[in-house]
C-alpha cells in the first residue's frame, strides 16, 4: 500500500462508497489554515442506518479491516468510536453540540490530490469546539482569531 495522507486515505474509501460525512476536529482546522498537531482523522456523519453500513464498508477497507467488526448501531450508540486501523478515526454522529445536518449547510469543501475533502465550515466547527477540554480552548481562541480575520476582510 503506497504511503497517502491520512486524510486523503480516509476521503477517498468515504467518497467511493458516497457516505455522508465531515472532517473536523485537528484536521478541520488545519484545512481552515490554522496550525495543529493531530495524527487521527475525525469524522462527523449523518446518522441514518444506510450512512453508517456505507461509512462501516469503506473504513472496513482500511487495511487491517477493523471497522468489520462494527454494526450500524455502534456507531449511533456510543459518542465516539475510534477505529485503529492503518489510520486511526473516530467516527462520530455528533462533534459536541453540532450534529451532520446541522453542519451540512455551511460546510466547506476542497479538492486535494483528486481526492473531496469535505469539513466543518467556521461557525460549526466553532461551536464543535465549545467543550469543557482545555485543548479545545485553546483551538477556539484560533479560530474565533481567525473568523474575525476573514469577517475584517485581513
Amino acid at each position: 500500500m503506497p504511503t497517502q495522507n491520512p486524510v486523503l486515505r480516509v476521503c477517498s474509501l468515504l467518497n467511493a462508497e458516497r457516505a455522508k460525512y465531515l472532517i473536523v476536529g485537528g484536521h478541520a482546522l488545519i484545512l481552515h489554515g490554522l496550525v495543529r498537531a493531530t495524527e487521527d482523522v475525525d469524522i462527523l456523519i449523518e446518522s441514518s442506518d444506510d450512512n453508517c453500513k456505507r461509512v462501516l464498508a469503506a473504513l472496513s477497507r482500511l487495511e487491517d479491516g477493523a471497522a468489520k467488526e462494527l454494526a450500524p448501531q455502534d456507531l449511533r450508540d456510543n459518542v465516539v468510536v475510534k477505529i485503529a486501523d492503518e489510520v486511526e478515526v473516530d467516527v462520530s454522529t455528533r462533534a459536541w453540540k453540532i450534529s451532520y445536518e446541522d453542519a451540512a449547510p455551511s460546510a466547506c469543501e476542497i479538492e486535494i490530490d483528486n481526492v473531496r475533502v469535505p469539513y466543518l465550515g467556521i461557525d460549526a466547527l466553532i461551536a464543535s469546539k465549545e467543550t469543557y477540554r482545555e485543548k479545545d480552548h485553546l483551538d477556539l481562541v484560533q479560530l474565533r482569531a481567525l473568523k474575525q480575520r476573514k469577517e475584517s476582510g485581513g
